[in-house]
């Protein structure tokens, strides 16, 4: 299973509403919650499942703007760790992912913000933004029988950006 679904909205803290707010968590937390509640149950029939959360750096930094999303985002870490914890001795592996920036459709305002995009890679140790192939090597590797002695842990794809 992997939980891949998020949405965004950039506003200061003072101002951000109550509406977008809910649609957030709901879609970026809540969502993954009720998902695995699904699907796992199955899982634990067979003794054996992978549960892959996508979370983002921001579950593990801060920006401005960006309340509810690293709200979302660290509660995925947070939910990655209990599931993992109660289901492990039922042979089922959960992970997330934390990726940084890539060319998604949730970011396209980012890519046409010259001095947001400055930001990025001068942010980012490698100085650049990350390519999907890079993204998609660490879920086929966290769906495989090569990380069955790995749960609980979130793998932060990032170019270096939370090693500062």
């Amino acid at each position: 299973l992997v939980n891949n679904a998020g949405v965004n909205y950039r506003v200061p803290a003072l101002e951000y509403p109550e509406e977008q707010w809910d649609l957030v968590i709901n879609t970026n937390l809540k969502g993954y919650v009720l998902v695995s509640q699904a699907i796992v149950p199955q899982m634990i029939d067979r003794g054996y499942g992978k549960v892959i959360h996508m979370g983002s750096i921001l579950g593990k930094i801060a920006l401005p703007n960006q309340l509810a999303y690293a709200a979302s985002k660290g509660g995925v870490n947070q939910i990655t760790k209990v599931m993992a914890l109660e289901w492990a001795k039922k042979g089922i592996r959960v992970n997330a992912i934390g990726p940084t920036y890539f060319a998604t459709d949730l970011n396209v305002q980012i890519r046409n913000d010259p001095d947001r995009f400055k930001f990025i890679n001068e942010r980012t140790p490698m100085g650049r933004w990350g390519e999907l192939p890079e993204l998609e090597g660490v879920v086929i590797f966290l769906a495989s029988n090569a990380s069955d002695f790995i749960t609980g842990q979130t793998i932060y794809i990032d170019g270096g950006w939370t090693a500062w």
